[in-house]
């Protein structure tokens, strides 16, 4: 009885920090997704004329959607990358597509989208894309995996910039 628990002990040990392990990057995503969600929710019912323009605008939702993230978009985590986006079938100087894209190494800035959602081109709308990289280990062996949330919210503020 002692030599077949010494046995299984081992692999009773590697499968119960694979759980452990695959149970925490389940939460990281799911905090993701509700900084993303509350980010998005947020960004479309912000109106955009209280800024000086939509980078101001878009640097509120950033704010917004990693302080939502429960610390897992935190500068330090390795593999981040908050994109935001306003998309706007106008091309005013304000009231036009801009993208904000945040990562380790700095915040770029253009005038398109974060991705491609398939919306017709007349809607008004915003994007918000999270990643973070997160690593599942057993004891034995581990793999780093890319967890990525991305969400679209029709923009409801009528009056825009």
């Amino acid at each position: 009885m002692l030599v077949e628990f010494a046995l299984i002990l081992p692999i009773l040990v590697m499968f119960l920090f694979g759980v452990v392990s695959a149970g925490m990057a389940w939460n990281q995503n799911l905090a993701l997704a509700q900084g993303a969600r509350i980010g998005g929710r947020y960004a479309a019912t912000l109106p955009t004329n209280g800024y000086a323009s939509m980078d101001d605008y878009l640097d509120e939702v950033a704010t917004r959607t990693v302080a939502a993230a429960e610390g897992n978009l935190d500068s330090a985590v390795a593999g981040r990358l908050v994109c935001v986006a306003y998309v706007s079938p106008s091309s005013l100087t304000l009231d036009k597509t801009r993208r904000r894209n945040e990562t380790s190494s700095g915040v770029t800035r253009a005038d398109s989208t974060c991705y491609s959602d398939g919306q017709a081109s007349s809607e008004r709308r915003v994007q918000v894309v999270v990643e973070r990289s997160t690593t599942i280990e057993t004891g034995v062996w581990s793999r780093t995996v890319t967890l990525h949330q991305q969400i679209t919210y029709r923009y409801e503020v009528s009056n825009g910039l």
